[in-house]
């Protein structure tokens, strides 16, 4: 390791706000196909920045949250 490599400031890694469809579905483990039927059934909400749209890290967590709850509610 030479001396530039060693003094480099590193940045501070910062994590996303929100993810790509492709980001999205792999976080959620489920198919693209699916993230859009959860997107066009209202189950989970989108934005679009430009051309892209995007699904809200806060939004995806939610979800599953809901999800969680839902099974646990139904089990009793």
């Amino acid at each position: 390791m030479n001396s530039r490599q060693f003094y480099r400031r590193q940045e501070p890694v910062v994590p996303p706000l929100a993810l790509r469809p492709r980001e999205a579905a792999a976080a959620l483990s489920v198919s693209l196909s699916t993230l859009d039927r959860l997107t066009k059934s209202g189950a989970i909400t989108a934005c679009r920045v430009g051309g892209c749209r995007l699904f809200r890290v806060e939004t995806l967590d939610a979800y599953l949250r809901s999800r969680e709850l839902a099974e646990k509610g139904g089990e009793a």
